[in-house]
């Protein structure tokens, strides 16, 4: 769904492009890393600003020669990390800011001067996320949904009349061709790749999922990459005494190391209630590796059917332990969707046709450059429910309380 935008030739006026995002363990950061790099490929160039200090895919982006400016959350408090963002975005000077993840990354598009083209990302199909861009309606240009359901939500949404409205698809790097052998005596390998939190991902499933095909007695090697609050107990709760049917926990992993981890695996496992359209599974997709997942229209359809991978009803709670079951007893068939899986993400999802849906959505840059001050006065976030604390005294405080922190930390 397209915006009322100019298109342009990048070619010949090509846009400088500014992303604000956390950049933690995620899709969203492997989204902004996948982009950008790509962008840089194409001397498009970009800066990426986070209001945090982690950078968990800091070797991924200095490989694309991405300049990334970090911002410690510990030690500045709130006013202060606008101003170093919109500092070093007036240094930049980008002629288009993405706000990409989080209520500070949409905050910045307030302080934008006229002639930077505002755009706010949404990447899942839940009430919490069109909620958090809400507020900002007022300070963006265009909105972007990561799939046609979360474009077609927003649409229908009477506070975004006024707004433009995208549908970019996400795409990931397509790997080549790795052999896989399939033998019905080898134990299955099932992969979950994500955040170890409830409730969006459901991971509480994973204990009964593990029941499930236990009782099934069919061979398999579970592994579970992330980290997150829930990982703790599920390592309490998913233990395994039979040397044929296994769990293991693997923490985060670089992303370097995630290819081949895909490579190593049969069926990747999502159990989730809303998504959009996870960078995870088309990863996965794209090495051959077959989906389990949840039956989800928020973005998981438009790239997974009955002949690449198996939808689950979300309310099935037993439907992704049979499903796993009849894979393993079907081989045949499981390398069938493994081929499909393949072919479907080369065809529609890879970064080159994701750069080239957003460049298009780019309006052509503006005929004079953007004034940018030199400070700006930062006043409480639209979100905030005490504004008060955002006054002077309060500032004065807690910006105190931040260095005294910083002081007995050191001591």
């Amino acid at each position: 769904m397209r915006g009322a935008m100019d298109q342009f030739d990048p070619m010949l006026s090509p846009p400088r492009i500014a992303f604000i995002s956390s950049l933690g363990f995620g899709g969203s950061t492997t989204f902004v890393c996948n982009l950008a790099g790509e962008l840089m490929r194409r001397n498009v160039p970009v800066l990426v600003v986070s209001p945090e200090k982690e950078n968990d895919f800091a070797t991924d982006f200095q490989i694309a020669r991405v300049n990334v400016v970090l911002h410690d959350q510990r030690q500045m408090i709130f006013e202060d990390r606008m101003q170093a963002m919109l500092k070093a975005l007036a240094e930049f000077r980008p002629t288009v800011v993405i706000s990409c993840l989080g209520a500070t990354s949409y905050e910045v598009l307030r302080y934008l001067p006229a002639g930077v083209n505002r755009m706010a990302l949404i990447h899942t199909d839940a009430p919490m996320f069109y909620d958090a861009v809400s507020p900002y309606t007022g300070c963006m240009d265009a909105v972007v949904g990561i799939s046609t359901r979360i474009t077609e939500q927003l649409a229908a949404m009477s506070g975004f009349v006024n707004v433009a409205k995208f549908c970019l698809l996400h795409g990931v790097k397509i790997p080549p061709v790795a052999e896989r052998r399939e033998t019905d005596e080898r134990p299955l390998r099932i992969l979950y790749f994500g955040r170890i939190m409830n409730p969006q991902k459901r991971v509480y499933l994973f204990p009964k999922i593990l029941a499930d095909l236990k009782q099934a007695g069919i061979p398999f090697q579970w592994r579970i990459v992330g980290e997150g609050n829930q990982r703790g107990e599920l390592e309490r709760q998913m233990v395994s005494e039979n040397p044929r049917q296994q769990v293991t926990f693997s923490g985060s992993v670089p992303n370097a190391q995630v290819a081949a981890i895909l490579d190593q695996h049969d069926i990747f496992l999502l159990a989730s209630d809303a998504e959009g359209l996870p960078i995870s599974l088309l990863e996965a997709m794209a090495h051959g590796v077959v989906p389990v997942v949840s039956d989800l229209a928020s973005g998981i359809r438009e790239v997974v059917d009955a002949s690449n991978g198996m939808l689950v009803p979300v309310q099935d709670l037993s439907g992704y332990a049979r499903a796993i079951v009849h894979l393993h007893e079907h081989r045949d068939e499981l390398a069938a969707k493994s081929a499909a899986a393949r072919v479907r993400v080369q065809s529609n999802f890879s970064v080159a046709a994701m750069t080239d849906r957003w460049l298009a959505a780019f309006p052509a840059p503006p005929a004079a450059p953007p004034i940018w001050p030199s400070r700006w006065k930062i006043t409480a976030p639209l979100t905030s429910k005490n504004p008060v604390q955002f006054s002077r005294p309060c500032r004065f405080l807690r910006r105190l309380a931040r260095q005294l922190h910083a002081f007995w930390k050191c001591a």
